[in-house]
C-alpha cells in the first residue's frame, strides 16, 4: 500500500489522535486476527490506525470518529449486551454484536464496515505481520523496476529530461 502509513515511522513520530481509543481498541479485537492482542501488538495497531486517520481528509476522520462511538454507545440498545457499552462486553457478546451490525443493509452498516476496512488494513501494514504472512513486496517491485527499464528505458529517460 502506498503513502504514509506504509512506510515506516520513527517512533517519536506523532500520529493522529485516535477517537474513542477503548471503543478502537475493542472493535479491532473482533474484527482482526487473535494475535492482534500479543505482544502490545494492539497498540501499534492503534498507532498505525492514527496514522491512517492522519492521512485522511477531515470529513472521512470525522465519519470514522462517528463510527467508533456509534459502535460503542449503540451497543446499550443490543439486547444481549443490558444496556452496556461496546467496551464492557464479553467477548461473545461482543462479537455477535459485530457481526449483526456488519449484516445489516444500511448506511450505518457501511461506515462500520469501512471502520473494519481500515482497521484490518492497519493490522496488515504491521511489519511483523508483514514478515508472518511471508509479505516481502522488496523483491518484486526491483523485478518489475529491471524489467520497465529494460523495456522503456529510453522513453523513461528521454522523458525525465524533456521535463514530462
Amino acid at each position: 500500500m502506498a503513502g504514509p502509513s506504509s512506510a515506516p515511522t520513527p517512533p517519536g513520530e506523532a500520529a493522529a489522535e485516535v477517537p474513542s481509543r477503548p471503543a478502537a481498541r475493542r472493535f479491532a479485537e473482533i474484527v482482526c486476527p487473535p494475535e492482534v492482542r500479543a505482544d502490545g501488538r494492539d497498540e501499534r495497531l492503534l498507532r498505525e490506525f492514527g496514522l491512517m486517520l492522519g492521512s485522511l481528509p477531515p470529513a472521512a476522520r470525522k465519519a470514522l470518529a462517528m463510527a467508533l462511538a456509534a459502535v460503542d454507545q449503540g451497543a446499550r440498545l443490543y439486547p444481549p449486551s443490558r444496556g452496556r457499552r461496546f467496551t464492557r462486553l464479553d467477548e461473545q457478546t461482543a462479537t455477535a454484536y459485530v457481526r449483526a451490525l456488519l449484516a445489516r443493509p444500511d448506511p450505518a452498516a457501511e461506515l462500520v464496515r469501512r471502520l473494519k476496512s481500515v482497521l484490518v488494513m492497519c493490522y496488515y501494514e504491521l511489519p511483523e505481520v508483514q514478515r508472518e504472512i511471508g509479505y516481502d513486496p522488496e523483491p518484486y517491485i526491483a523485478a518489475v523496476s529491471r524489467r520497465r527499464l529494460e523495456r522503456h528505458g529510453l522513453e523513461i529517460r528521454a522523458a525525465g529530461h524533456d521535463g514530462s
